[in-house]
């Protein structure tokens, strides 16, 4: 790749990032440019983590732009795949890239008060037995408890035991569903191995360049 197109990439990441919208790149090629951002900031993050303790506030701060900027990246890379009706990528000699749907997740936020439900809802016979862990206290066993608040919002029932906690306690929230992006770099210093069929993407109106045994299918 010549280095002003590398330069030229780059700076229209960046002012994709700016401008706040995630939305597809032009071109299944240009994933790679995005993915290679992600190992570049990611590498960035590892950096600051070792540096934290003398930097702590500030070193906190510039990782969690960092981060942001890996989320929204990462974000482009989703919509693009998703433009192309792909749910995955790879690019010899670089990185491959998959994406898998998350299902949204059950987070107790005030696990005082979501005890005190489920000890209200086990007074009206339902089986809580499998949430609720007695040491010398009660603690929540969080699979579980996803599985039951699942149970009690499809039955709707959830409401109605909410309402038993304190007034104006969060006692749960639930995150969004979500598309999740993994990435794996090739790492330079290994041989090189033999590449098996894939996916590769090319520049709008190029053609990649067939192997000795195999021609690739084109986005």
């Amino acid at each position: 790749m010549l280095e002003y197109e590398s330069v030229f990439r780059k700076k229209e990441l960046h002012d994709m990032f700016a401008d706040g919208d995630i939305k597809p790149l032009d071109d299944m090629y240009l994933i790679e440019d995005t993915a290679l951002t992600v190992q570049e900031l990611t590498k960035k993050i590892e950096f600051y983590k070792g540096y934290k303790k003398k930097k702590a506030a500030d070193i906190t701060d510039e990782m969690k732009v960092l981060q942001n900027k890996i989320d929204f990246f990462k974000g482009v890379i989703i919509a693009t795949l998703k433009q192309n009706k792909e749910k995955s990528v790879k690019f010899p000699g670089s990185c491959s890239i998959s994406a898998r749907n998350q299902k949204p997740k059950w987070q107790i936020d005030d696990e005082e008060e979501f005890i005190a439900v489920l000890q209200a809802a086990q007074k009206e016979g339902e089986d809580v037995d499998d949430v609720l862990e007695v040491v010398t206290q009660y603690n929540v066993k969080k699979t579980p408890a996803a599985k039951l608040l699942a149970v009690w919002e499809s039955s709707g029932k959830l409401e109605g035991f909410l309402k038993k906690a304190k007034e104006g306690a969060d006692v749960i929230s639930k995150t969004l569903a979500k598309t999740t992006v993994a990435i794996s770099f090739v790492d330079k210093d290994e041989d090189d191995e033999e590449i098996e069929e894939m996916v590769i993407p090319v520049k709008a109106g190029g053609s990649p360049t067939p192997s000795k045994t195999d021609d690739y299918d084109t986005l």
